[in-house]
Order: C-alpha cells, then structure tokens, then sequence
C-alpha cells in the first residue's frame, strides 16, 4: 500500500492496522473515481481512493505509455472542460483532437456530418488512450495544490461484509496486502465499474440487458489520413466505428485509427479467429475503404455488449457514478462522458448544498442527485439500445422499414436546425 499524498486527517496505526478518518472514500482508482478526487480535493475537501490496481514505478508507466493503446475514451466538449478545471487537459501527452463526425449507413441512403464550420468551428472534442488519460490524473494529485487533501491507496480492496452504516457516516475495513485498515468516511462513493462492490454492498440491485454482441477493438494503420473526423458506420451486424488515435511517433502522419467493431456474438467469434492480415481485408471492405486499405493491425481485442442500470444510484451516505450506476451500449462512445456527467451534476449540487449549510451527506443531497443523473442516463441507455436496435436488429432489415429509416437520416442530414441540435447532443454541451 502507497500513498500519493498524506492528508491532516488520514492517520496511521502502528504495526499491521491502519485506521484512516476521511472526508470521502471513494472506491474504484479509474478516470471517473480520479477525476471526481481532483474536483473534490480543488475545492478543500478531504479525499481517500482505493484502487485494486498495484502502483506503477515511472518506468513502468513509460513502458506502458510507449505502446499505442488500441481504445480510446472520445471525451465531449463538457468532459474536457472538466479536465481542464484540474489542470489535467493540458497535462494530457497525446490526444487526438476531433472536429467533424461523419456517420453513414451500410444499406441505406442518407449520411449525417456533424461540426460543420456553420455550426461548431472548434475542436467537438478529443480522443484519449485510457492509459495516457489515468497517468496524467495520477501525476496530477501529486501537485502540492491536491496533495494536502488527496490520498490513494493502490492495491487496496474493499471488504464488503464489513459496511457499519452509522448516523453520520459509514464504518468499513479494507485490504491491503497483509494489512486491514479501518476507515470512517462522511461519504462513501463507489466508481468501481460495473461489477461495483459497494453498489452489492449496499443491497442496490442493478437491471442487465445482454445484447447478444461483441465489440472488436484494434488500432488500424490506414492509407488515407484521419482528418480529425471520428466516423461510424451504421451496418445491419451493428456499428463500425473509425475513431483517430494521436500519433506515437513523428512520422505516425494520422494514419493511425481505432476501431471499435460490433457484430453479433457467433459472427465476432468468427472474424476472431481470423488472421490480421485476413481481419484487415474484413475491415476495409466492411467500411466501404472509407481511408483506403488498411496496411497495418495491432493490439486485436473484444468484449461482449450489454447494458445495465442500477435502480438505485443512493443509499445511506452513499452514491454510485461512472459505470457502478449506469452501463450503455458503446455506439456512441458516451460511457466516459456520462459517468463525468455525473461528477458535473455532483459538483453543482455541493454547491447547493454548501449554500443551504447542508452536510454532504444529507438525504436532500442525495435525493438530488438521483432526481438529477439517473431519469437522464436511463433515457441514454434506452436511446443507445434503440439506436443499435434500428439498424441491427433483424425486424428491421425488411425493406419498409429500412426505407423509412433512410429518410429519417436523410432528413436529418438536410435540416440545419435538427443537425445543429444533434451537433449540441454529440458534442456534449
């Protein structure tokens, strides 16, 4: 167990046991969990992560930075701008920065380009590796502007049987090698992805929807340049998305891409099993050789689709966000930006509530921020599933009704008032 920094009111015990008094614990060392921990820590607060995850050495993290990371988080305008309020934005090594998105069906007419200069003339957002992105965060609670109130416990889980739920705040143990530590926190938050041991431990139940899909996700080397546009493919197998990735090296010349390709289950287990020269071919002929062949594949990984929803995001001194809450179809490359959504929203309502003397672990605090993240990241969910349903699902492939779709694209496409709107939705803002 380390800790990045060493806050007035985290104390250590002698020997073996450690007992830690904190403001907020916040369980799950990923994007959302760190960046929540800067945002608290900016405004004073006291902030304890626990990451499963060991520490990395700075070789180590160079190491790792060194390789190209075939995903990447396609962060909205919103995400950014909360990144740059902790001064981790500029802190970034490599992004990729996108200005237009160009989306397009495999069987139909019609195509929708979003940031045209009418519109939006700056950057809609960037695309991030998710190792580049927890490095900058990490780096940056070692400032001394975060430090005093920031620790991180790497290596450490949580023991979930051990919850005491008290008046003022919860009472829980954790693990850390052949340590237990004790700890008390006002606020207990859990950003610990979708299998959230504190969303178990608190008895919150979580609806499932499998979506019978695997997404396929490698970095492409491609002919034609990315020109800065996130592009995506509506097919009748599902979704092909074609996302820039940053350059690693200096003569990189933006050919560089990631994909995120989804298929029904027993297709992706096919093209799987394929070679990276035969899944290249796959690629380019499946995209319509939108940047001409492919001339290189790296980093060839999957994972299957579902959905998921807590039906609670509160319980007693206690909030889920980030993936814990809420889990969407990855079509729209939106699950990084709701989870900051649910930072954002969290955040204003600290505020509220410091205005109205009201203790962060209030019940009306909690209220509010269940009224305010899960009715609008359940709409999300559904949206996404339908979207993925219009276009993959088999009642859709008669002909009717993938005229109608057409046109409700085309339409779209030609309407500068819905495009603009649809520009607001993708940009975040």
């Amino acid at each position: 167990m380390t800790h990045t920094a060493h806050t007035p009111n985290v104390t250590d015990a002698v020997n073996s046991t450690k007992e830690i008094q904190t403001t907020w614990l916040i369980v799950g060392g990923g994007a959302v969990g760190l960046t929540l921990a800067l945002s608290l820590a900016k405004r004073g607060q006291y902030v304890c992560v626990i990451d499963a995850k060991p520490e990395f050495d700075e070789r180590a993290w160079q190491e790792k930075l060194a390789k190209r990371d075939a995903r990447v988080f396609a962060l909205s305008r919103t995400s950014v701008g909360l990144l740059d309020e902790i001064g981790v934005y500029d802190a970034l090594i490599r992004k990729a920065d996108y200005t237009q998105m160009h989306v397009w069906q495999g069987d139909g007419r019609g195509e929708l380009r979003f940031a045209a200069p009418s519109l939006i003339p700056e950057s809609m957002g960037c695309m991030v590796e998710p190792a580049v992105l927890e490095y900058a965060l990490l780096e940056k609670a070692k400032d001394d502007k975060y430090a005093p109130f920031l620790s991180i416990l790497h290596g450490t889980t949580l023991l979930a049987d051990t919850l005491d739920v008290q008046k003022d705040g919860i009472t829980l143990k954790l693990q850390s090698n052949d340590n237990t530590i004790t700890i008390k926190t006002k606020m207990l938050i859990g950003a610990d992805g979708r299998a959230s041991v504190v969303r178990s431990a608190m008895g919150i139940a979580c609806d499932r929807l499998d979506y019978g899909q695997i997404a396929i996700c490698c970095a492409i080397r491609t002919e034609k340049p990315h020109q800065n546009t996130a592009r995506q493919a509506m097919l009748p197998t599902g979704t092909l998305a074609l996302l820039p990735l940053a350059n690693l090296h200096a003569d990189d010349n933006d050919l560089w891409q990631s994909v995120v390709w989804t298929l029904p289950s027993e297709l992706a287990k096919t093209y799987l099993a394929l070679s990276y020269d035969e899944l290249a071919q796959k690629l380019a002929l499946t995209s319509g050789f939108e940047l001409g062949q492919i001339h290189e594949i790296q980093s060839v990984a999957s994972f299957p689709l579902s959905a998921q929803a807590a039906k609670s995001y509160t319980a007693a001194h206690t909030l889920l966000m980030g993936d814990a809450a809420h889990g969407v179809h990855p079509l729209a490359g939106q699950g990084l930006n709701l989870g900051f959504l649910d930072i954002k929203a969290l955040l204003e309502i600290l505020t509220w509530a410091q205005a109205r003397n009201l203790p962060i672990n209030h019940p009306a605090v909690l209220a509010r921020y269940e009224r305010a993240r899960r009715g609008h990241n359940a709409l999300m969910m559904h949206g996404f599933s339908a979207i993925n349903a219009a276009f993959a699902s088999s009642v859709m492939q008669y002909k009717p009704l993938r005229f109608m779709r057409s046109e409700a694209v085309r339409l779209v496409g030609k309407s500068p008032s819905l495009l603009a709107f649809f520009n607001r939705q993708a940009g975040g803002v």
